[in-house]
């Protein structure tokens, strides 16, 4: 479509840096070495597949690269190569409800409850243990579940505090797994599952990280007390322990000119 209607777009301000196997007979500057198919055409393909697919946003079709896409063989130094970039193997994208909507195409988007399964391939149970039945899990199922809970056997994880907690700070969600609990058990989770999957989400979300400090030493108690509550350097700065003051990391500045006020000075 961008080609249809004349919507372009350039890779590179000089196809004389880039080359391929050598640079002087390989380079892509030379007259027909640099066609669509070759810079933009491989950007385009990288970009779908590695961010707007990556969010979520695309359903692609994709095969191994080799000899997919023969469309760079005139270019000098390619006799060898089975494939010019390894995005050659997508071969369709499909913009899925959530792409259409980022993309302005559809004015809300509706997120797809996760259809509970009509054969049940976990049991959740009410010790906080995740075991496997049936029918093996999808290698993206385990993945998720080794990232949540500890996996005590080959078919058994055990939802741990710490492990969870860690998996909290990398940023994943516990909705996500209790959905998938729910999905893949075909039932509700157990009622002490549910109030300590409750109890980590409450947690994690009882501290946050507000910026950094530094940390400045006092000579005695009396002038970290006198520093911390004096009308000048009172607003940058907080008591840390008896000698300690915390000093905020965009305030550093301030409290510098405002201990200067008070007499002091704190080497850098």
């Amino acid at each position: 479509q961008m080609r249809s209607t004349g919507a372009d777009f350039e890779v590179t301000r000089d196809p004389w840096n880039l080359y391929i196997a050598e640079s002087g007979y390989g380079s892509l500057g030379y007259e027909g070495f640099h066609d669509w198919k070759i810079l933009q055409a491989r950007y385009a393909l990288c970009l779908l597949f590695e961010y707007a697919a990556t969010l979520g946003l695309l359903d692609v079709a994709y095969i191994p690269p080799h000899d997919a896409r023969p469309d760079y063989r005139g270019n000098w130094g390619t006799d060898d190569l089975p494939f010019l970039s390894r995005y050659d193997g997508l071969l369709y994208f499909r913009i899925n409800p959530l792409g259409a909507y980022c993309l302005g195409l559809a004015d809300r988007y509706q997120p797809v409850a996760p259809e509970v399964s009509s054969t049940p391939v976990l049991r959740v149970l009410p010790n906080l243990e995740i075991v496997a039945i049936g029918t093996s899990l999808e290698p993206a199922d385990t993945m998720l579940l080794d990232s949540y809970a500890a996996k005590t056997s080959d078919a058994v994880w055990k939802l741990d505090q710490a492990r969870l907690l860690e998996a909290l700070e990398e940023g994943h969600d516990i909705t996500v797994l209790a959905e998938l609990l729910v999905s893949l058990g075909g039932q509700p989770l157990p009622e002490t599952v549910e109030r300590f999957l409750e109890d980590m989400t409450r947690r994690a979300r009882s501290l946050k990280t507000t910026g950094t400090a530094r940390l400045v030493e006092c000579a005695d108690a009396v002038l970290a007390t006198l520093i911390a509550n004096d009308s000048r350097t009172k607003p940058f700065c907080l008591l840390a322990g008896e000698r300690y003051l915390a000093v905020a990391t965009e305030s550093e500045a301030r409290f510098r000119g405002a201990l200067r006020k008070l007499g002091y000075s704190l080497p850098k």
